[in-house]
């Protein structure tokens, strides 16, 4: 249908099509913006993480090529460590790692069991750069992918850094971040 308003002419089918359209999108993206977030500022203290499995190949084209496949346990005692208030009990990593003297490319898919028995699913991918007189520094971009029960919508994105000193085994980690949970 066509009218003229004014000397303009108006394709009203159009127009309401249009605003109908634009209602549809708000009322299928107001969900999304309502969802409550979670802000993350900092790395679990007590993460204890032991190396389960490890298998590396030395490639052979320059000196300390390796690349790795591992699986690294965490625990966290302490219970400082929770997705929505709900307290992680383990986390497994699954990781691969393409590094020349410590310093390269790694990937790691991670799983958190939580004390509710529910499961949170995330990708980490990251870069080490090594130096014997200085120690090993990263950083690394970790996404939620998803988990089971309540925690099937996870997601969201955490940044972080890391830090070994020299000649010693524990590790700085600072992170900042959010999630949320889509239902």
């Amino acid at each position: 249908m066509i009218t003229t308003i004014n000397g303009a002419r108006y394709q009203i089918w159009s127009v309401v099509r249009l605003a109908a359209l634009f209602v549809a999108f708000i009322a299928a993206a107001t969900p999304v913006w309502a969802q409550q977030k979670y802000t993350i500022t900092q790395a679990p203290a007590s993460d204890r993480g032991q190396y389960v499995n490890e298998h590396a190949i030395e490639v052979g084209d320059v000196p300390e090529h390796r690349l790795r496949v591992y699986e690294i346990h965490h625990d966290y005692p302490q219970r400082d460590n929770a997705f929505a208030g709900v307290v992680v009990k383990e986390m497994v990593s699954r990781c691969t790692s393409d590094y020349i003297n410590g310093s390269g490319a790694n990937t790691c898919y991670n799983v958190f069991t939580l004390e509710d028995g529910n499961k949170v699913f995330s990708r980490l991918t990251g870069t080490a750069q090594s130096d014997s007189a200085r120690g090993t520094k990263g950083m690394f971009v970790e996404n939620y992918l998803g988990g089971t029960g309540k925690f099937k919508g996870i997601r969201g994105q955490v940044r972080g850094s890391t830090e070994r000193a020299p000649g010693t085994t524990s590790l700085k980690v600072d992170v900042t971040g959010e999630y949320w949970i889509e239902e």
